[in-house]
């Protein structure tokens, strides 16, 4: 596939995301209703809910019948920017170039928005079309990666080591980073692409495959992530670099800028050896990962 054919392919898959989104959007005037159409339409890649309709595709499933758990996996990681953005966590105001969710409603009606995003999530993920034995499965793959053993696991090591790493054992630090990584970027990207592919009835070794390209593109992800705070431009990043400022333990602050690019590239390679198994369909994976490398915002 060439570039320009992926580029489309994903821009087709973001754009029925897209409508799917406001379809399933309450309509309502409430503060929470508002906020929750705010910050889940403020823009965004989409990565996620493309995984999950990505993985189905892979094992033959269309798009139209996972798509209600794309939307679901995109609910709930608009539920964690929300509450990541408050003064008690990251203190952020801006996300993707817009006042954060708590900057336009308050803090109150932000905790709120993203309660019922997470809540509302596992209901959504129900109206997949599959068997109800692979949406019970489906939904235990969001509770158990979203939940305190996987993403939440992750912010909190993330939110309560700010400020604490600095002379520190570096093996420590590095696990502790590690961890991070994996539970809070990672475990999303993995959950979105066991959802797609549980939905599709896919096999043990398919599953386990997508499970190490999630976990190593999940990792180069956050690297990335962590990159773009420092050196991004502020504009085209549409948030302001918060990690330096909070003295939060990231790729950098451990290893500098050269060594994380280079530990960008060594986890993509995994990724894409994980999912050579898949042969030529293993190629749209593959473009997703080099999108990782080469993001800038």
């Amino acid at each position: 596939m060439k570039i320009v054919d992926f580029e489309k392919y994903i821009s087709q898959k973001v754009g029925h995301i897209n409508s799917a989104l406001k379809k399933f959007l309450p309509k309502g005037n409430s503060v929470v209703s508002q906020g929750m159409r705010y910050s889940v339409l403020s823009g965004g890649k989409r990565l996620r809910p493309v995984l999950v309709i990505l993985a189905a595709e892979l094992f033959g499933v269309k798009a139209e019948n996972v798509i209600p758990a794309a939307c679901a996996v995109e609910y709930l990681h608009t539920y964690s920017l929300v509450h990541d953005d408050l003064p008690a966590m990251d203190n952020d105001d801006l996300r993707r170039g817009m006042p954060t969710n708590h900057k336009k409603f308050g803090e109150a009606a932000a905790i709120l928005c993203g309660d019922a995003l997470l809540t509302e999530s596992f209901n959504l993920i129900t109206k997949s079309k599959s068997s109800e034995r692979n949406i019970n499965e489906a939904v235990k793959i969001l509770a158990d990666y979203g939940g305190y053993k996987g993403m939440i696991a992750g912010q909190v090591e993330d939110t309560f080591e700010t400020g604490k790493w600095s002379g520190k054992n570096k093996i420590l630090l590095e696990k502790k980073l590690k961890f991070i990584q994996i539970q809070k970027t990672a475990a999303l990207m993995v959950a979105s692409l066991k959802i797609g592919a549980v939905l599709a009835d896919a096999d043990k070794e398919g599953l386990k495959a997508l499970e190490v390209y999630g976990k190593n593109a999940g990792i180069a992800f956050q690297i990335i992530d962590d990159i773009l705070d420092i050196y991004a431009d502020k504009k085209l990043l549409g948030k302001e670099g918060s990690d330096a400022e909070n003295d939060k333990l990231t790729v950098l602050s451990l290893y500098g800028k050269r060594e994380a690019e280079k530990k960008v590239c060594e986890y993509i390679r995994k990724a894409k050896k994980a999912v050579a198994v898949f042969g030529n369909k293993s190629e749209i994976f593959a473009h997703i990962a080099d999108y990782i490398t080469g993001r800038t915002y």
